[in-house]
């Protein structure tokens, strides 16, 4: 569960939240005024997150799809694959400094 810091809090600690970050995988919720307005979480999180919107902007009908093949696995109507069928080549988000 993320921790809850206000923003005067983690502009004070911003390095050491970073490493937390990055380090133990620990997230962050920043508010101002009692609302929050920012979040802090490993890169690899983040990216997860847009790679999972992506597939559900961009894949027609997935969650039908999911829940088809949910039932079919726990009828036993399934089989293990020794090699992948296609390799997909997940695209890196491109990441600019802030100005």
């Amino acid at each position: 569960m993320p921790q809850l810091l206000s923003i005067t809090k983690a502009k004070q600690q911003l390095l050491e939240l970073a490493r937390r970050t990055e380090e133990l995988g620990e997230s962050f919720i920043i508010i101002k005024d009692g609302s929050p307005i920012s979040a802090l979480l490993p890169f690899d999180e983040y990216e997860a997150i847009l790679e999972t919107l992506d597939i559900l902007e961009n894949e027609p009908n997935i969650l039908k799809k999911l829940k088809h093949a949910e039932k079919e696995i726990a009828s036993g109507r399934y089989e293990i694959w020794k090699k992948p069928i296609h390799t997909s080549k997940r695209k890196r988000h491109s990441v600019r400094p802030a100005k």
